[in-house]
């Protein structure tokens, strides 16, 4: 997502222009996306080293513009490890929610990395 650019609520189609600064690998990741004191448990459809795209139901889901916290479970290096993604959403639609994320820190990154570019 672009910064400035307003992301676009109730898109159903998600046929819009997309602009990315990376990008995505599809994916199916079990993760906890945790906002104020709910937690759920979500699938990842997709995932960039800037974003991710969760599934579910946008009722379930918190509203645009919303902090989240993204806990998934990444490997690197041979070893695994859980890693939270703060992370807002930008993107709502019928299918699930875009995530952006904040910054994220080293080890994460890097997991992150190794995920992207060895899928």
């Amino acid at each position: 997502m672009v910064k400035g650019v307003p992301a676009m609520p109730g898109d159903e189609t998600g046929a819009m222009n997309e602009r990315r600064d990376s990008q995505r690998i599809p994916v199916t990741i079990d993760a906890v996306l945790n906002y104020q004191a709910q937690v759920m448990i979500c699938s990842i459809r997709d995932i960039s080293l800037n974003g991710a795209f969760i599934e579910g139901t946008p009722a379930g889901l918190p509203y645009f513009n919303a902090p989240v916290e993204l806990g998934l479970t990444l490997t690197s290096g041979g070893e695994t490890k859980q890693h939270r993604f703060p992370a807002k959403i930008c993107r709502i639609t019928n299918q699930g929610v875009g995530l952006a994320f904040g910054d994220v820190g080293m080890d994460a990154y890097f997991s992150l990395v190794n995920l992207v570019y060895n899928a």
